[in-house]
């Protein structure tokens, strides 16, 4: 175990299955886990206490700031305005590049406690028009999600997710009704680099993004990365999916730089522009960043 439970509330989770000898197989993510007595998940943040699957790090908070919307990124929802944005620990994905690895794979859990009522108190506080889950990956902890969006939208606040998008249909069909929008990450076209380089499932992200649009709001953010999505042919597939189901649906391009255990050099410019051109032509929305802008 990464660090021992926290002390002040350890939830029952969602979506697992009881299994022979006390095991239990999770149901959350597409990886399936099957978690032994006293162990984790491949995640970290959801654990088997003698057959029941539990939540130890339920309401710890790894980061709150105040961001402008635009920074989630979302750019056709609620624009200029702020948002009060919530972190937790742990993540569903292994992304080598991840820029917040240090809540998304921590050595150590901070033990910083907030009910979901305090927490909506605190966005109210702070006189936010909505409330962002974000940072590492906030459905990881879908039980807290419910209920503090349960909460927030019944003060008046709308609710924003930044996820990976890499959920089964279940949960994802409990979270998106409470979500006012998602920007969802699609980070390669090929399922090989999804599974084998990111630990994710490309169709249960493609399927949460086509969810989501019948649901929410949705915008999308496919970061260039040398190795996993630095090609134009990508970047053409992946706008002729989200066209398949709306041209409307904004598509974010960004840069990546050298983060966690990733050290390939950036692309340069000219490539990078060349990489995103072909989306133009297929989103009516592309909200292209070049390299140096970052």
């Amino acid at each position: 175990m990464k660090d021992s439970p926290a002390e002040k509330r350890i939830h029952q989770a969602l979506y697992y299955e009881r299994l022979v000898d006390d095991h239990c197989a999770c149901i959350l993510c597409p990886r399936g886990c099957v978690i032994a007595p006293g162990s984790f998940g491949h995640c970290g943040a959801r654990a088997n206490a003698g057959g029941t699957l539990v939540l130890p790090y339920y309401g710890l908070i790894s980061s709150i700031a105040i961001d402008p919307v635009e920074k989630k990124p979302l750019r056709m929802f609620l624009p200029g305005s702020l948002t009060y944005s919530v972190g937790f620990w742990h993540c569903t994905m292994d992304c080598p590049f991840c820029q917040n690895w240090e809540i998304a794979h921590p050595d150590k859990v901070e033990r910083r406690y907030l009910e979901p009522a305090q927490l909506v108190a605190m966005a109210l506080t702070s006189g936010c028009p909505s409330i962002s889950f974000t940072y590492s990956e906030p459905c990881l902890h879908i039980e807290y999600l419910i209920e503090a969006m349960t909460l927030a939208r019944s003060a008046g606040l709308k609710t924003i997710l930044v996820t990976n998008g890499n959920l089964r249909p279940e949960p994802a069909a409990s979270v998106l009704p409470l979500t006012d929008a998602t920007n969802v990450d699609l980070k390669t076209w090929i399922p090989d680099r999804y599974g084998k380089i990111l630990g994710g499932d490309i169709k249960a992200v493609k399927a949460f993004i086509a969810l989501a649009y019948r649901l929410c709001h949705v915008e999308v953010t496919s970061l260039l990365v040398p190795g996993v999505l630095d090609t134009p042919d990508q970047i053409e597939k992946i706008a002729r999916f989200l066209a398949g189901i709306s041209r409307t649906i904004p598509l974010h391009i960004t840069p990546y730089h050298e983060a966690y255990l990733w050290d390939k050099r950036p692309l340069g410019a000219a490539e990078s522009a060349r990489i995103a051109e072909p989306a133009f032509a297929l989103i009516d929305h592309v909200y292209y960043q070049p390299p140096w802008l970052h």
